[in-house]
């Protein structure tokens, strides 16, 4: 009974987000659309900038990657969409695994740098690879359907995109409660206390890295359903900066913030569209704000407000090392030594 009462809202949303297409125009419909591909996009960014820490710029090459990878399987290949998807996605996990361990070893600016470079190359090969994406000319995404019903009309894509995302936001939940959540957040706090507990630091940040950019290349996927037509101007450093923002305004390490950044990033646009020129600016204002005055996020808010449940801790050793840690890890290194030294002292 107490998890049913705190449960309540659960079937009020499922039966007002089948209700959507019946009450929603065709536009209404289509921004609600990329609401759920957004809030895919923001999850996988979340889980490899706020869990694990790492700061990665080549989020929006991964979602062009998934993106042309989804379309060309279905076009030149022949797979149906719910095929074509998840390989997209798995192929491109195992794309961000390989580029994220070479670029795990550098920190900092450094990281970034090296992301900054990955994006600006893919940004080069989805323009210049004519045969392959078509260039800036374009290249039209095929009819979908998906168990012989065709996907024409953006509310019969809505419910694709729909199911997808909450296989995706279930899967995240799952992903970040699992051994290797609690060894992202380990990794992020303190390298040490992980080398110490056997996890291997490299391969975690790898890891983090490959489900993040499948993560993206999902979302890209679902992205190309729902606009129906690919440039490379979709993907590139614009489109990064509005990751960033949704992750930072709803909030670093909560799936339920980067769904809240996601709503409200996908919004905003609409809102200034009589304003051309003034999304990057707004983005830019919104981050700073919220990095200054908010740098948990409205998630952050809804916790204080208890609104939200406080993230569980992750055992009784890092309990006893985390207050001495900051934001970077820098300052973990004297409780890690103390613990080490009364761990010895007990044996």
């Amino acid at each position: 009974m107490g998890a049913l009462r705190q449960n309540w809202w659960l079937p009020i949303a499922i039966v007002g987000a089948f209700s959507i297409p019946l009450l929603a125009d065709s536009y209404s419909q289509y921004v609600v659309n990329l609401v759920l591909v957004n809030v895919v996009v923001a999850i996988g960014l979340n889980i490899v900038m706020g869990f694990a820490g790492q700061l990665s710029f080549a989020h929006s090459a991964f979602m062009g990657i998934g993106a042309y990878a989804t379309v060309l399987l279905m076009s030149r290949v022949g797979l149906p969409f719910i095929l074509a998807l998840p390989l997209a996605g798995i192929a491109t996990g195992l794309l961000g695994f390989l580029v994220g361990l070479p670029a795990v070893r550098v920190r900092g600016l450094y990281l970034a740098l090296l992301t900054i470079a990955f994006l600006s190359f893919c940004s080069w090969v989805f323009v210049h690879w004519k045969e392959v994406t078509l260039g800036s000319t374009g290249m039209r995404v095929p009819r979908v359907s998906v168990g012989g019903i065709p996907l024409a009309t953006d509310q019969a894509k809505y419910y694709a995109i729909l199911a997808a995302t909450a296989v995706m936001v279930w899967l995240a939940t799952a992903i970040v409660r699992s051994r290797w959540g609690r060894a992202f957040v380990m990794v992020r706090e303190v390298e040490l206390a992980a080398q110490a507990n056997g996890i291997n630091v490299m391969t975690t940040k790898a890891i983090a890295f490959g489900i993040s950019a499948a993560y993206a290349a999902v979302g890209g996927g679902l992205f190309a359903l729902a606009i129906d037509f690919l440039v490379p101007s979709s993907f590139g450093l614009l489109q990064m900066v509005t990751q960033f923002a949704m992750v930072l305004i709803g909030g670093l390490t909560s799936i339920v913030g980067a769904m809240i950044g996601a709503l409200l990033l996908s919004i905003l646009p609409e809102l200034l569209r009589e304003f051309r020129g003034a999304e990057e600016i707004a983005y830019g204002v919104l981050i700073v704000v919220f990095i200054l005055f908010m740098p948990d996020g409205i998630a952050g808010l809804l916790r204080r407000r208890g609104w939200l449940p406080r993230p569980a801790l992750l055992s009784r050793r890092l309990e006893g090392l985390r207050p001495g840690i900051s934001s970077t890890g820098a300052h973990g290194l004297l409780p890690v030594r103390k613990a080490s030294a009364e761990g010895a002292s007990q044996r």
